[in-house]
């Protein structure tokens, strides 16, 4: 058995994907799909507050016999 063998690693060359992708996408698009991406966030947020909330009102209610908001 031989200690030194070799091996070939072959190399994929992406200048012209990258080339591409930066002169097709400006920062203006990036920064609009961040933010975009923020308001829907904030949105499912605020959704899921008001879910928690509901659901611990109605278990809190069943509970108690009262509903406090």
């Amino acid at each position: 058995m031989e200690a030194s063998q070799e091996t070939s690693v072959s190399t994929i060359d992406f200048s012209a994907f990258i080339t591409a992708l930066t002169s097709s996408i400006t920062t203006a698009q990036v920064l609009q799909v961040l933010a975009s991406v923020v308001g829907v966030g904030m949105g499912f947020f605020l959704l899921w507050l008001g879910v928690h909330k509901a659901v611990n009102a109605f278990t809190s209610a069943v509970a108690t016999g009262r509903i406090r908001l």
